[in-house]
């Protein structure tokens, strides 16, 4: 049995030698994304000011501006590192220059995310139990679009939950149990962040490879 024990040792037995790789990628995806994010409170007339008072205008605003940004925009840029953590749990080491591949077709995964995104909303807005249970649905789309390039996006989503039937409680857990490590970067001052985003989702790829691939 594949326990969540398992699937975390296999994340950091995948992440040894591939750590400095690991955190750059992120770096570099939290850099792009908090520049362009000041770039645009201008666009936008957010308050850049720590101190002045937020609207709740704004706060819907500035969450709306952060989702597309983060899920759309960069979407690319997401599949790219999500492929990256995935390597390595199948043992490839590729270069970092990897996580770039998404972008020769990049309105293709700008659309997944847009999808994927206006999905999620739509659940989340009905009940959040609902929201949370089509995001693990959803989860692993990015990976079957990895590997059948040939599908649409509806194929791999469908292909997505169906083959997460069964394997969303465990899931679920399995994220659950990374809030004791999440709460421990509060005391880095987030600079643990990018060391354990690295591991939860290379563990998200295990799950994939050695749960959901392999019982298929």
């Amino acid at each position: 049995m594949i326990t969540n024990q398992i699937l975390k040792q296999d994340a950091l037995d995948s992440l040894r030698g591939n750590w400095g790789k690991s955190v750059l990628a992120v770096f570099l995806f939290s850099v792009i994304s908090f520049t362009i994010k000041l770039i645009s409170n201008s666009w936008f007339g957010f308050s850049i000011v720590v101190e002045e008072e937020i609207t709740i205008k704004e706060e819907t605003l500035r969450f709306v501006r952060d989702t597309l940004l983060d899920y759309v925009l960069l979407m690319p840029l997401f599949a790219g590192t999500t492929w990256l953590f995935q390597s390595f749990v199948q043992g490839d080491r590729p270069t970092f220059g990897f996580i770039f591949s998404p972008f020769k077709r990049f309105w293709r995964y700008m659309l997944t995310g847009l999808i994927l995104t206006v999905l999620l909303t739509f659940w989340t807005l009905l009940l959040v139990v609902p929201g949370i249970i089509k995001y693990l649905s959803y989860s692993q789309t990015l990976y079957i679009l990895r590997e059948n390039p040939h599908y649409s996006i509806f194929e791999a989503i469908r292909e997505s939950k169906e083959k997460m039937r069964g394997n969303k409680g465990r899931l679920f857990l399995l994220q659950l149990s990374f809030i004791g490590w999440a709460l421990l970067t509060i005391l880095t001052l987030g600079i643990g962040a990018f060391w354990l985003e690295p591991y939860f989702r290379t563990t998200m790829a295990s799950f994939y490879e050695l749960k959901i691939k392999q019982a298929s």
